[in-house]
C-alpha cells in the first residue's frame, strides 16, 4: 500500500489507477461521465493518497469559480468580523468558500486584495473600501467592469460611484447620539472620531452637533483614523491637562471608544469619564465593560450584505439593476 502523501497529484493517481489524467479530472469534475466502477477506484486510490482536489485551480480553468471574496479593513473590529460570519454560513450553505481579506486600512492590500480575487475569477466581492472620502476613486473599480464581477459595498460608499451596497444611516446614527448626550446632565463631550474628510466622520459629528444645538454643549473634535494609531498620542496630550477633560468621551466606533477607554486608564482618571460608543468596543462585555452607545445588528447587516451579493451573481450583466439598501438596523443601549 502506497503512504499517504499530502502533495499528491493528479498525474500520481492516474499512473496508480492506469489511466489518464483527464480521466481523473473527470473523477472529480464531471463524475457522471465515468462507468461507476472506474470511478470508485480513482476516489479510493485518492483517499488512500490523501489527494485533495484544488477548488482554487479548478476554478481557474473555468470562466469563474465558486470563491466569494470579503475584503475589510479590519478584521478586529466586532462590526465586521459579525458581519462576516454570517455571511460566510450563508455562502457556505449555497456551495461557496470564502477567501477573506484584512487590508489594515492600507489602499496598496486593498488593491492586492481585489486583484487577487479577480486571479481566482471570484464569483462576487463584499468590500469595505479603506476609505470614503470624495476623493478615493480605485482603479480596481474599471476593472471590475470589465470583469463582469459584482462587486457590493458593505458600509463605506465610494463617492460618485454606481455600486451596490448595503449602508448605514449615519446622519440618523449621530442624530440618536446626540440626542441621548443632550438628555444627560453633563455638557462638556469630546468627539473622537476617523479621518476629517470621511463621509461616515462626517456624517456621525453633524448628526450629534445638531442634536446638541439646543442644549448649547461644549463640543471638541479629534479625528485621525478608525483603528485609533494617528490621534491616539494626540489625545493624550491633550487630556492629559485637567482643563481639557470631558466629561463624555464620544467614539464614532468601538475601537476608537476602546483606545480612548485604554488611555483614560493610563492617565487615572477613567472613573471621572463617562463614554458613549457608536458599536460595541471589542471585548468589552468580556471584561464587565457597559458602554453606552449605539449599536447595530451585525448578523442582520450580513444577511442583506449576503442577499445582495447573490442577487447580484444570479443576474450578472452589466445592465443589473443598483440596490442600495439603507440599514436601520440599530438600537440606542443606554
Amino acid at each position: 500500500m502506497s503512504k499517504a502523501n499530502s502533495n499528491a497529484t493528479i498525474v500520481d493517481i492516474a499512473r496508480r489507477a492506469n489511466v489518464t489524467n483527464i480521466t481523473v479530472s473527470r473523477a472529480f469534475n464531471k463524475p457522471e461521465l465515468l462507468k461507476p466502477e472506474t470511478l470508485e477506484k480513482i476516489h479510493a486510490i485518492a483517499k488512500e493518497m490523501n489527494y485533495v482536489p484544488n477548488a482554487f485551480a479548478q476554478g481557474l480553468k473555468k470562466s469563474s469559480s465558486q470563491i466569494i471574496g470579503i475584503v475589510t479593513s479590519s478584521m478586529y473590529n466586532p462590526f465586521y468580523s459579525g458581519l462576516i460570519q454570517t455571511v460566510s454560513r450563508i455562502a457556505r450553505l449555497q456551495g461557496y468558500q470564502i477567501m477573506l481579506f484584512d487590508t489594515d486600512g492600507s489602499e496598496e492590500a486593498e488593491m492586492q486584495a481585489i486583484q487577487a480575487l479577480f486571479g481566482y475569477k471570484a464569483r462576487g466581492i463584499l468590500l469595505s473600501a479603506v476609505r470614503d472620502d470624495k476623493h478615493y476613486q480605485p482603479a480596481y473599480l474599471n476593472q471590475a467592469e470589465r470583469y463582469h464581477t459584482p462587486l457590493i459595498l458593505i458600509d463605506r460608499d465610494i463617492y460618485n460611484q454606481k455600486l451596490s451596497g448595503v449602508f448605514l444611516n449615519n446622519q440618523e446614527i449621530g442624530h440618536l447620539a446626540g440626542k441621548y448626550l443632550a438628555a444627560q446632565p453633563e455638557s462638556n463631550i469630546l468627539i473622537l472620531g476617523g479621518p476629517a474628510d470621511s463621509e461616515i466622520t462626517l456624517a456621525r459629528t453633524r448628526g450629534i452637533v445638531e442634536a446638541l444645538e439646543k442644549r448649547k454643549s461644549e463640543v471638541t473634535i479629534i479625528n485621525g483614523d478608525y483603528d485609533f494609531i494617528s490621534q491616539a498620542a494626540r489625545v493624550k496630550e491633550y487630556l492629559a491637562a485637567p482643563e481639557n477633560q470631558p466629561d463624555y468621551i464620544v467614539g464614532l466606533n468601538g475601537i476608537i471608544t476602546l483606545g480612548a477607554i485604554s488611555i483614560c486608564h493610563q492617565l487615572n482618571i477613567y472613573e471621572r469619564i463617562k463614554f458613549f460608543s457608536i458599536d460595541e468596543p471589542p471585548k468589552a462585555w468580556d471584561y464587565g465593560l457597559h458602554i453606552a452607545g449605539v449599536y447595530h445588528d451585525t448578523q442582520m447587516l450580513g444577511e442583506i450584505a449576503a442577499e445582495l451579493l447573490f442577487d447580484a451573481i444570479k443576474n450578472n450583466r452589466n445592465d443589473r439593476p443598483l440596490r442600495r439598501e439603507f440599514f436601520t438596523g440599530m438600537q440606542l443601549i443606554p
